[in-house]
């Protein structure tokens, strides 16, 4: 079947192909939307800023570099972020972070749709296999690379996306677009919007995507298919100049099919297998925002997030509820912003060979409250910003996150920045009161004494990763300097940080020698077979404690080009270092000592009128995933044939050739593929 496919795919390439594009007549932009300098953006303040005075490491994903990059996901669209870690695990999984080492579920990255978190307290994961936003309906994705704790709360240690979509005032008309290619059979988008009366404006879309396994499997054949179906509705009110609100919903289901690795009968032993996940993804928000004066306003937002998901050997049923206040006011020199939030989760998860929860929490409650101040102290030259987070959960109670920025424009063509802030990490409960079953411990690696019996010194002893009520939030502070320059056709953008982390999570090794004393007397008097069966009630205890401490060093440099108005590049440059400081008799509960490189580049040329070539390039240097290093080209073609209509040819990891880009097998059950290169085709309709 898939030699078919290829052979299908093939004679197309000698035809007509089409893609889901904007006409490109629309898409041009002036340098520095292109550099994102005059983009206003919210997530780094809570406020509206223009991106270049903003006092943090940000970068802004716009419309036009998305719809122009042929991405079908977010993740893929995340991939043109320099900075960001993003490692695809198969045709379905991601481990994607910032300044960090990513993982399959990465606890340090808030990720947020309009505001609205999805970060699950259970497994402090996101599944960015079933985060269905429509890209084309993305008005830009922020990035926060660095810490987010004083606006957003916990588990912003490393950075934040924000997904902000468009209003649907923008979205009028009708949108349709259908692709196919090597790893997609089908994704398929519509989507209808239009005016309701002279004060709102609504829109509403479907998708459904059928996407193929991998073409080569590490330890078993590629199981990871994609079946996903959704629909979803904004509706946006101006109902006066003082009131705006909007309101949104969501529903995903996705069938995933998954390789994995996990204990499930007497050896004690990891064994592989596959399998299939079957998640249904609920969300809605409300908001309401008033501009009380002219310098005044205020913003009321409501969310409820469903998430349900059931697998070979595993079962969880969450949802969430959130309130967040705002104000934000000025006062001459004086900006002056302050905050409420409160989360309600209610959490189910049923037992398994894999995972066993020592209960009491089902619900978790988590509340707090922020001010910020930014203050002039120079005009059009000097401010300074001051604020605090304080924040109260349940599994480790009042938490604080201060932070203090400056920021001195040097020209009105130049910024320099620099900040310190602290932000923490609250537990997830795996971590505070979970026991996995892993792979089992040899007696002759845990045992004080060898017997020279095999079948007793390489019997594999049940061994449990065990959570503990008593670790602590992991605290972060860094210290962070920046320089912006935007000169003619180009610009620069530099930021570095250091970073010391304490009360960081690793395993403990609780071997209890003792336990094995009554084996060998028996051993002594010669009894083998009780000694074997004695065995079998033995244990081996892997604990989870907060006494490691951690330091991380690294920078971003991003330069932009833009020449004329048919061409724009972009090359960027990252460095990331890891230093583990580990107490006696313990290891990493994710990553290890590592140095992680990034070299990066963009271009987007307008060949001739109708057409337009979009390139990346990202060459990967690092040793924290157990993978060889590796370059890929992503390349896409567009043609504007229509003033409705567009094609482009989109080729994904071109270069890379089949590689691996994530092996950090020890940290989840997900066995991880082959990823290879891609070609899709994709036809748009815009009416």
């Amino acid at each position: 079947m898939k030699m078919v496919k290829r052979l299908l795919i093939g004679s197309l390439l000698v035809t007509p192909c089409v893609i889901a594009q904007e006409p490109l007549s629309n898409l041009d932009l002036d340098l520095d939307s292109l550099m994102a300098m005059d983009v206003q953006v919210t997530s780094a303040m809570k406020r509206a800023q223009s991106a270049f005075d903003t006092a943090s490491s940000i970068y802004v994903l716009t419309k036009e570099q998305i719809t122009r990059s042929g991405a079908t996901s977010i993740p893929e669209a995340l991939k043109m972020v320099p900075g960001l870690a993003v490692r695809q695990l198969d045709n379905n999984q991601w481990a994607i972070t910032s300044r960090g080492v990513a993982s399959r579920f990465s606890a340090k990255l808030l990720v947020m749709i309009d505001g609205q978190s999805f970060y699950t307290p259970k497994f402090a994961a996101v599944y960015w296999e079933t985060l269905n936003v429509p890209l084309y309906d993305i008005e830009r994705i922020e990035v926060i690379r660095g810490q987010g704790g004083l606006l957003w709360g916990s588990n912003a240690n490393n950075g934040v996306i924000n997904i902000i979509t468009k209003n649907s005032i923008d979205t009028r008309g009708l949108h349709a677009d259908i692709s196919s290619g090597s790893q997609i059979n089908h994704d398929a988008n519509l989507r209808y919007g239009g005016d309701l009366g002279n004060k709102g404006s609504f829109r509403v879309y479907g998708h459904v995507r059928d996407g193929d396994e991998s073409d080569k499997g590490i330890h078993l054949e590629p199981a990871d298919f994609t079946e996903q179906h959704s629909a979803g509705a904004r509706f946006d009110f101006t109902p006066s100049d003082e009131w705006s609100g909007l309101v949104q919903g969501n529903i995903t289901e996705s069938t995933l099919g998954q390789n994995f690795r996990g204990v499930i009968d007497e050896t004690n032993r990891n064994v592989s297998f596959s399998g299939h996940l079957d998640r249904t993804d609920s969300r809605i928000m409300a908001r309401i925002e008033n501009r009380i004066s002219d310098d005044a306003n205020q913003m009321l937002q409501t969310s409820w997030l469903k998430q349900s998901g059931s697998q070979t050997f595993l079962q969880e049923d969450f949802s969430s509820f959130d309130v967040d206040y705002q104000m934000n006011f000025l006062y001459g020199d004086l900006k002056f912003d302050w905050g409420l939030n409160y989360r309600y989760n209610d959490i189910l998860f049923a037992e398994s060979s894999f995972v066993r929860s020592d209960g009491g929490y089902n619900t978790l409650e988590q509340y707090g409250a922020l001010v910020q101040a930014q203050y002039t102290l120079i005009d059009n030259e000097l401010d300074v910003i001051l604020g605090a987070k304080i924040e109260h959960n349940d599994l480790t109670g009042w938490e604080n996150q201060p932070l203090a920025r400056l920021v001195w424009k040097l020209q009105p063509n130049q910024v320099l920045w620099t900040s310190i802030s602290k932000s923490v990490r609250v537990p997830s409960l795996i971590e505070f009161n979970d026991d996995f079953t892993i792979d089992g411990q040899r007696v002759e690696e845990v045992s004080p004494i060898t017997t020279g019996i095999d079948m007793i010194d390489k019997y594999y002893i049940k061994t449990y990763l065990n959570g503990n009520n008593n670790v602590k939030s992991e605290e972060s502070v860094s210290y962070e300097l920046g320089y912006r320059l935007s000169q003619g056709h180009w610009g620069l953008d530099v930021s570095l940080y250091h970073t010391e982390v304490s009360d960081v999570l690793a395993v403990e090794v609780d071997a209890n020698a003792e336990q094995f004393l009554p084996i060998f007397a028996l051993l002594q008097q010669g009894e083998i077979a009780l000694a074997m069966q004695s065995l079998t009630t033995t244990s081996i205890n892997f604990d989870l404690v907060s006494n490691a401490e951690v330091t991380t060093n690294g920078g971003d440099i991003i330069l932009t080009w833009q020449p004329s108005d048919i061409f724009n590049a972009e090359l960027g440059y990252s460095y990331n270092t890891f230093d583990d400081n580990l107490a006696e008799n313990t290891f990493r509960a994710i990553g290890y000592d590592s140095t992680s490189r990034q070299l990066f580049a963009k271009s987007d040329i307008k060949i001739f009128e109708q057409h337009r070539l979009y390139a990346l390039i990202r060459v990967e240097n690092s040793d924290a995933y157990n993978v060889d290093n590796y370059t890929a080209l992503d390349l896409t073609w567009q043609w504007a044939f229509h003033k409705n209509w567009s094609a482009a040819v989109i080729g994904k990891n071109l270069f890379a050739g089949s590689h691996i880009e994530y092996n950090n097998t020890r940290e989840t059950y997900t066995i991880p593929n082959y990823i290879d290169e891609s070609v899709t085709f994709k036809l748009t309709a815009k009416f």
